[in-house]
């Protein structure tokens, strides 16, 4: 079956994103559910990244941040890991990733904002990264 043009344009748009492995954005935390449904592929890649991440108006520093910042808020690690891996590829600095979340506390609170700070830390250490010197 042919894929839509969304899902192309999603396709593209996870390449941009994908880690320096080469693995794609979203296996972090989908791969394993894909056996479940055949469709699930469909619906992450043309509305997640053909319709909502393909929109103009935001650069794709500010998208990653407002999501790391939405992700934080509900307290979503798995998924917080991938667009931690995202901002890196993209260019945001391990330094401007924790400034974003300590920034949460007042609005989050400690527990969730820790919580994220370990999920950041976790893949500074897997890229090898510092975030002061």
């Amino acid at each position: 079956m042919e894929k839509s043009k969304r899902y192309q344009e999603g396709k593209d748009i996870i390449k941009k994103y994908e880690d320096p492995s080469g693995a794609p954005a979203y296996s972090i935390t989908f791969d394993s559910l894909m056996d479940l449904d055949p469709e699930l592929e469909n619906y992450i890649v043309e509305f997640a990244f053909g319709d909502i991440y393909s929109r103009e108006g935001l650069c794709d520093e500010k998208k990653t941040l407002i999501t790391i910042s939405s992700l934080v808020t509900q307290g979503l690690e798995p998924q917080l890991k991938l667009h931690v891996n995202i901002g890196l590829t993209i260019g945001l600095t391990p330094t401007e990733i924790v400034d974003a979340i300590i920034h949460l506390l007042p609005y989050t609170g400690f527990p969730r904002v820790l919580n994220a700070l370990k999920v950041a830390k976790e893949v500074f250490v897997e890229r090898n990264l510092k975030v002061r010197d």
